[in-house]
């Protein structure tokens, strides 16, 4: 699998990316990620590529990507240039950016939030793996929580 994620620093990018990659290893699969622009301070664009079971190079060429996440609509344009023909852009619009400040307090739960989504949309992860990754992450029954609500999220 060839993913990218794209966000906006103090989104929880870089935690998302930890928990994929977790999530990877805990199936025993090879995992290769890396940051490819700018450093993860907020408000500035952080971009992860990540391959799953995939050749050693991290880097995911443009239109190669088999899933673009975007946690920042912002960057929604640029990432559909990422994904392939038959790949899968998952993006976090406003009204679910607002909704998870509004019940969570803090936007960095976007991360659990969109890895919901990412996670009912794929093949290789379930619902309990991603779970028992969270679990081990700071405020879990949060993270859980707004995991669970992402899943169940039905596209428009």
């Amino acid at each position: 699998m060839k993913l990218i994620i794209l966000g906006t620093g103090g989104m929880g990018a870089i935690s998302l990316s930890k928990i994929i990659a977790q999530m990877a290893m805990d199936k025993n699969l090879h995992v290769k990620s890396t940051e490819i622009h700018g450093m993860a301070k907020k408000g500035g664009l952080v971009e992860i590529h990540m391959k799953i079971d995939e050749d050693l190079s991290p880097y995911v060429p443009q239109k190669e990507a088999d899933f673009t996440i975007i946690l920042d609509e912002l960057y929604l344009d640029y990432g559909k240039n990422l994904v392939k023909n038959n790949g899968i852009v998952i993006a976090l619009d406003k009204s679910e950016k607002h909704d998870i400040i509004n019940r969570f307090r803090y936007i960095h739960f976007a991360s659990s939030f969109i890895l919901g989504k990412f996670v009912k949309k794929q093949n290789i992860f379930d619902k309990n793996c991603a779970m028992a990754v969270l679990k081990t992450f700071r405020n879990p029954s949060e993270n859980i929580k707004v995991f669970k609500k992402g899943f169940t999220f039905l596209s428009k």
